[in-house]
Parts: C-alpha cells; structure tokens; sequence
C-alpha cells in the first residue's frame, strides 16, 4: 500500500544496494521521487489472481468491458477485461452498499487502477501486500484482504478517519488516495482519477439495480386509456390515472414510444395505424384525437426498444421498423426488414435496444437479440410463464407480467443479457387485481 507493485519492488531493491555500499550515517533529505510514466508492462504483467465477484463474470461485465475500452483516456484504456470489470464492480457495490457518495467509489477505483491494475492479485509480490488495494498484513488476514467487499470497507474505514466530516467529499482526490496509502509515488493517483471516474458512472447503474419510475400505459375495454406509474425499485404502484375520452375504436396492439407518444393499431381489416399524444398524466391523462398514420398495420403485437426500433409480429413474422422522430408520421417509419418467421409468441415487449422478450401458450419466456439476420434466441424458462397475458418491461432488467384475473407481477433479471434464465427472481406482486386493461405497454428505457 506504498506506491505501484512493480514501483515498490525496484524501490526496495535500491534500498538494499545503498546499505551495502555506505557506511552508516544519517541519511540526507530526499525530495519525493518523480512519478513516472505507466508502461503497458505495469497493466499486463502476470499476476496470480483471484475472483473478485464469486460468481464469476458476465456477459454485462464483457460488454461494460468493450464500452469503457473505448472511453478511458488513461493507463486502462484498451485494458479492461470482464474480470477487470467484475473487480470495479464489486468495489462500486461495496461503497454503494454502505450508502457513502459515489465520489467514494471514484476515490476507492483511483486507487486500485494505480496499485493493480484492478486486478485482486492473491501472491505477495510486493512483501506481504494482498488484493485490489495491495494492503499490508497488519490490515488484516490474507483472506479479508482478497475478499473485494472487506478490503474496501477497510480502505474507506481509513478514508473518513484520515478525512473526518466528509471532508474527503471536496479534497482532491489523489490526495485523498494518498493519504490511505501512503505511497512512494503519490503524484500517480490524480492522473487516473478522471478514468476512475468514467468506470464509476459506467457500471454504477448496473450496481444499483432498478429506480425511478416505470411508466405503463394501457387501454380498459371501455377505450379509455390508463396511465400507471411503478416504483422501479421497490415495485410499488404509486399512482393510476385514467382518460376521460375514449380512443374511438377497437385497439390490437400498443407500443409506447416516449413518456408522451404512443402508437396503437385498429383491430379490422384494414390495419390502421394510430399515434397517441399524451397531453398529461400527471392528476389526470389527457389525449388529443389520434392521429392517423398509416394502414396495413395488421400486427398481432408491438414493442419499442427506446432506441429507433419497433418490432411487430403478424402471423409468426417479425419485422423490424425504424422509427426516426418523437412524433412520427407515415414517412418516419421505414418499411420494415423482415426478421423472421417461427414468432408464435403470445406477448412481446422490449428489455433494450435490439432486444426483445417474449413468451408462449406453452409457456416458455423466451429473448432474442435482433443483431441481424439470423437472430440469436435464448430459452430463459421452459414452462410456467403460460399464466401471462401481458408482459412488459421497462429495461434494466425489470419484467411485468399481467395474468387475466388482473393481477400484477414483478420479476427481475440480473444480468438480462446473459441467455440465462437462472437468474430472473419473483419479486413479488404490484397489485393482486385492479389491472383490467385489454392492452399494455411500458415506457422503454425509464430505470438505469
């Protein structure tokens, strides 16, 4: 915990060879030594490690890993790996759990880019220094040192005790690093702490789980709309308002694009084609006259994935329109590219970009990332997701699944990306009745 591994080492070797060659006196002051630049050697060099997470990886940390490769500007850019990534984020989740500001996590990341790399290196190359903070023995055992959680709990205990009254909130932070650390090299921490930065607001949502809101739009058999808005956090209903007008025919399918558009097809032979402007939901939803778009729309069901993509499946065929404006007319929604055929889905939404969920009257839920043609498609449950007529998702992993007697359920995917449905939990009920819409979507993208 005195400065960078392979720093210290060649510290401690000179150190020696000057014993060696002097005769013993009071050593002269000596300035600080200069910080010298990261080598690729210092990020790539071969370590023995261990797991950050216990779990081991995922697909979020591998795609986290590709993102942040592209952002960081300094010694990690190019660098970050899935395990690199499950290590910040078990660190994220650490200072996270313990409720302190996510400047603390940018604090504690500054600190394991310098010391290793974010690596939980579990050999003592450096004495007997251990883990992602490389800290001493007399910190604690070899095995708190290596467990993530303990070892920054102990970095922040160390933290607020050298920085009382949140002062470590508006110090810089590489003094901040320092001041834990001790290091032989204390000007190397404040050049990374821009990265430091950059890792915390890229995996933090993914940390934190689901929040804000989640908006979901419906339509009771009577036509009129309803608006209803879901604590994505704790899967509590906060509120339901409903329209005054009707939509003025029969609705087949809906898809909300924003918190104010949505679009939803006549259920006819002609196929019509609606877009919904919502005027208010705050005490009460308001909506101007549909407006006409197009024909032809003969969908069985629509999802958006927030991000230009809307999805619709007629006969088992999917297709997938771009839609390129908040309010779009005809002429912004292309023709469509034919996905294709085998879609015998009984609900359809979206979980986020280029990523649709859906499930079966036999009862599998099934994912499928739309990166073209062909398609990849992941079984996530075999059997029981039946009991569904609606299922909507806002993103960040959240599912809502409506049964018929007007029962609302919360699930939740850990890691939504993974083609692994091991992971999605019950997460209770948001209502056990009251749901009577005919038609159900939520708002995409609205919880980190």
């Amino acid at each position: 915990m005195f400065g960078p591994l392979l720093s210290r080492a060649r510290l401690t070797v000179t150190t020696v060879i000057i014993a060696l060659c002097l005769p013993a006196m009071a050593p002269p002051a000596m300035a600080e030594p200069a910080p010298r630049p990261t080598t690729a050697s210092e990020v790539t060099a071969a370590y023995q490690l261990a797991a950050c997470d216990p779990n081991g990886t995922t697909s979020t940390d591998t795609a986290l890993a590709g993102e942040l490769n592209s952002t960081l500007k300094a010694k990690m850019r190019g660098y970050m790996s899935a395990y690199r990534v499950s290590c910040a984020r078990m660190v994220i989740k650490a200072v996270h759990d313990r409720g302190l500001d996510p400047r603390a996590a940018v604090i504690a990341i500054t600190t394991t880019i310098v010391e290793t790399s974010i690596q939980n290196i579990s050999e003592e190359v450096d004495h007997d220094s251990l883990g992602l903070f490389q800290q001493r023995a007399s910190w604690g055992t070899a095995a708190q040192r290596l467990n993530p959680t303990w070892a920054t709990n102990a970095f922040l205990d160390k933290m607020v005790r050298v920085y009382p009254n949140n002062s470590w909130k508006t110090a810089p932070i590489g003094d901040v690093c320092q001041a834990v650390q001790v290091s032989a090299y204390p000007d190397r921490y404040q050049a990374q702490a821009a990265d430091a930065q950059i890792i915390v607001n890229t995996i933090l949502p993914y940390v934190r789980g689901p929040k804000g809101t989640a908006s979901v739009y419906g339509v009771l058999p009577d036509g009129r709309l309803t608006y209803t808005a879901i604590d994505a956090a704790t899967g509590q209903r906060v509120k339901t308002v409903l329209s005054t007008a009707t939509l003025g025919f029969t609705p087949k399918a809906m898809a909300t694009l924003n918190f104010n558009t949505i679009l939803i097809t006549e259920d006819g032979p002609g196929g019509k084609l609606y877009r919904i402007d919502v005027i208010t939901n705050k005490d009460s939803l308001a909506f101007n006259p549909p407006v006409y778009l197009d024909s032809g729309w003969t969908h069985d069901l629509l999802a958006y994935d927030g991000n230009t993509h809307l999805f619709g499946i007629a006969d088992g065929v999917l297709r997938r329109y771009t839609v390129n404006t908040t309010k779009p007319l005809a002429t912004n929604i292309s023709a469509g590219s034919l996905i294709g055929g085998g879609f015998t889905l009984k609900t359809l939404t979206a979980t986020a970009s280029n990523w649709i969920l859906g499930t079966t009257a036999g009862g599998l839920l099934i994912s499928y990332r739309i990166d073209g043609t062909p398609y990849t498609r992941y079984q996530l449950r075999d059997s029981t997701w039946q009991v569904f007529d609606h299922l909507i998702s806002p993103g960040g992993g959240v599912y809502y699944g409506h049964r018929p007697e007007g029962s609302m359920h919360r699930y939740l995917d850990t890691d939504p990306y993974d083609g692994d449905g091991d992971d999605i939990t019950g997460q209770g009920t948001v209502d056990t009745s009251g749901w009577t819409q005919t038609l159900l979507s939520a708002q995409p993208a609205t919880v980190d």
